[in-house]
């Protein structure tokens, strides 16, 4: 799309996790670390006016935005909203099932930014919690599993032979939809979508 990606180095974390499960040790660590990177990061391409910290994941945004990188990177924004916004239109087509996560770096509007690139004859929203809901699925199994049953229960309703793919825009939902692969369901994250789309299956598997 013609636009320059600086990457941080790897297997960093947000801390939200951390934050989450009152680890708060580990969490002011993950945000001292991510906090001098961004900040050599920032220095090092000083000559850059960044226009966006890109992210995937809806509670990353949330823990980079509680670290206010924005001050460093001008905002916080979904990549799929991102593409949209500098201009990716898709070719193709296809029927999908969307799953919104509890924490949704596009803010509800899923629907409306995968439109405006086109390639998705429908996308058809699937309600209720995937039961992975971050790290609680590990804490209260007896609670998650209530919520899967829920989920299981709208994803048979709403699937068809061509509905059969689910999208979602978090990381962690589909380690939840996963747990429902036995009904026939594919979840994909939007992002993987829109790379086979664009390059193909082969080289968005390989990337």
């Amino acid at each position: 799309m013609g636009v320059r990606v600086v990457l941080p180095p790897p297997f960093l974390c947000c801390g939200f996790p951390a934050h989450v499960n009152a680890k708060t040790a580990q969490h002011s660590r993950n945000v001292l670390r991510d906090s001098i990177l961004f900040a050599q990061i920032r220095d090092m391409f000083s000559q850059v006016d960044f226009d966006a910290c890109v992210v995937s994941c809806g509670t990353c945004k949330e823990g980079l935005g509680a670290m206010n990188a924005e001050a460093l990177f001008n905002r916080i924004v979904d990549v799929s909203a991102y593409l949209a916004e500098v201009g990716l239109k898709l070719d193709g087509s296809g029927d999908y099932l969307y799953h919104a996560p509890c924490h949704d770096s596009l803010g509800g509007k899923a629907g409306s930014v995968l439109k405006q690139m086109g390639g998705f004859d429908s996308v058809t929203s699937v309600p209720h919690c995937c039961s992975e809901a971050g790290t609680l699925s590990l804490s209260r199994p007896d609670i998650t599993d209530q919520m899967l049953q829920r989920k299981r229960e709208e994803l048979k309703s709403a699937m068809d032979d061509n509905h059969k793919t689910v999208l979602t825009n978090c990381p962690s939902c589909l380690q939840g939809l996963g747990r429902s692969r036995d009904l026939g369901i594919k979840p994909q994250h939007v992002v993987v979508e829109l790379a086979t789309k664009v390059c193909g299956p082969e080289l968005a598997k390989a990337v």
